[in-house]
């Protein structure tokens, strides 16, 4: 993921949770922080409502959101629909705001007494650290918030089968639920039209069936780890399970207020007023056909288009946060439009600029500027002459590609020479000027042999002297006679005739 997968990268203070991405207890602390706001809330518009609340008046007239719903479960009411003790909301409401102080302390243990990151908590905190891409702690999560889901609607069967039940719009009094639908077919039923339920058995026993699949659900996903395919269809990442909540919380929204615009018994018309019609344009709205108030709307009227368009907004969220998990940066997209842009206008700050002159212009990103040249008249660039009057066409010169309104434009232009290259050449007539050898041309590159000079001393050769062994009688010591050596000239060479 863009987001997750990028722990150097510096989030703005608005960034929220995105600055604790790879800091489990602080994230931790936010949410339950969170929830405390919530809580706190909660609890203070109830008393804030019971302060403005007037007993003569209808509940749907006076801009009253929260103590219409306490009305609906049965809270301070008798069995007869009427509201005869606003003790019950003020107790709701401290509780409320109890439970935010609880929170607020939780927050502040944890961020006091824990380390930012739980992966060097001590002890069993450990336990509780998580990375997004751990597919199998993720979902030992999800399956904790789907049992706390599931005992959430567990609470509303209870409260509607063994603590003063609900109040009945039918027949405009508080009963207890005593035979719910249990029936699947029943309830398989309302899967195409899902906003139609009309009586409290029908609507007790879908929440009996919605609590078992959520607790169900919830062991499942703690107990076993997510399937291989699971892995590959599903971005597991911050910013896609982010928009994955978001889209959940997006689709509660529009069913909620798809409710509380036509359903009249989960939003009863004696706390809501009249149902609405909704209508389908560019700006999509709840309004009532004929206004129940001279001035202002009625709390059906608020509730059902603030639920419509914090929906739609949450949508935009999900969508957001999904591109990011799947790597998509639209900062980068929008920095490279407005590049091309300013390369395309020499007016940055205009978005779009017709076309007036066809001769270039100047390119902002560049630090030189191309040749500038006075524009021709429209006529001249469609006829080659210069008599503007009218008369037939004496043919259009076809453009050059290298010439544009007089102006050569050449992006690169380079001079070929033709020689073949070898590993030798034979010297050419100009190899003194390649290789700069002397100055001028009758100096040799190299010198001519010279002749020696006479070195003999003698005017007439030396005549040449054989040697002939002699016979003669005289004796050496041995007795024997040794051959005597006769010295014979030869005869010397005539000499040559000049």
């Amino acid at each position: 993921m863009y987001a997750s997968q990028q722990p150097q990268e510096q989030y703005s203070w608005w960034a929220g949770n995105a600055r604790f991405i790879n800091l489990s207890n602080t994230f931790i602390v936010a949410h339950v922080a969170q929830a405390a706001l919530i809580m706190l809330w909660a609890g203070a518009f109830t008393l804030f409502e019971l302060a403005v609340y007037a007993p003569d008046e209808p509940l749907y007239t006076q801009g009253l959101i929260l103590l219409p719903h306490l009305a609906t479960q049965g809270w301070g009411l008798d069995a007869g629909g009427a509201i005869v003790s606003t003790y019950t909301w003020f107790a709701i409401g401290m509780i409320h705001i109890v439970a935010a102080g609880v929170l607020t302390a939780g927050a502040y243990f944890h961020r006091s007494r824990l380390p930012a990151n739980l992966a060097i908590a001590p002890g069993r905190a450990a336990a509780f650290d998580f990375q997004w891409q751990d597919a199998p702690k993720l979902g030992f999560i999800l399956g904790h918030h789907l049992v706390f889901l599931g005992l959430g609607a567990l609470l509303l069967v209870v409260k509607a089968q063994f603590f003063g039940g609900l109040y009945d719009a039918n027949v405009d009094e508080v009963r207890l639920v005593t035979a719910p639908t249990l029936d699947p077919a029943t309830l398989w039923d309302y899967r195409t039209h899902l906003f139609d339920v009309n009586n409290l058995e029908d609507l007790v026993g879908g929440h009996i069936y919605v609590t078992g699949l959520l607790i169900a659900g919830g062991a499942w996903h703690i107990l076993v780890p997510p399937f291989k395919w699971v892995e590959r269809v599903f971005i597991f990442s911050g910013d896609g399970i982010l928009s994955y909540s978001l889209f959940g919380i997006a689709i509660a929204g529009f069913a909620a207020s798809y409710y509380c615009g036509f359903n009249t018994l989960a939003y009863p018309e004696a706390f809501y007023g009249p149902t609405l019609e909704l209508k389908s344009a560019f700006l999509p709205r709840y309004f009532e056909l004929s206004p129940t108030m001279a001035e202002g709307y009625t709390n059906r009227t608020w509730l059902a288009n603030s639920h419509f368009y914090l929906a739609f907004f949450f949508l935009q969220g999900g969508l957001w946060h999904f591109q990011r998990a799947m790597g998509f940066n639209i900062s980068s997209l929008f920095a490279s439009w407005q590049l091309n842009r300013e390369s395309a206008s020499d007016n940055p700050l205009l978005a779009y600029q017709p076309v007036r002159a066809l001769q270039p212009q100047p390119a902002v990103a560049m630090q030189y500027g191309l040749p500038q040249t006075e524009p021709q008249p429209m006529l001249k660039r469609e006829q080659p002459f210069a008599d503007y009057d009218y008369q037939p066409s004496q043919g259009i010169e076809q453009p050059s590609l290298t010439a544009i309104n007089g102006v050569e434009k050449t992006l690169y232009q380079t001079t070929y020479q033709l020689q073949k290259d070898t590993v030798y050449q034979s010297a050419r007539a100009d190899a003194k000027t390649m290789f700069g050898y002397g100055r001028n041309g009758s100096q040799r590159l190299y010198e001519l042999p010279q002749p020696l000079p006479k070195t003999s001393v003698y005017d007439q050769p030396i005549e040449t002297v054989f040697y002939e062994p002699k016979q003669n009688h005289a004796h050496d010591g041995s007795g024997q006679s040794a051959p005597a050596v006769t010295a014979v000239a030869a005869p010397a060479a005539a000499p040559e005739e000049t």
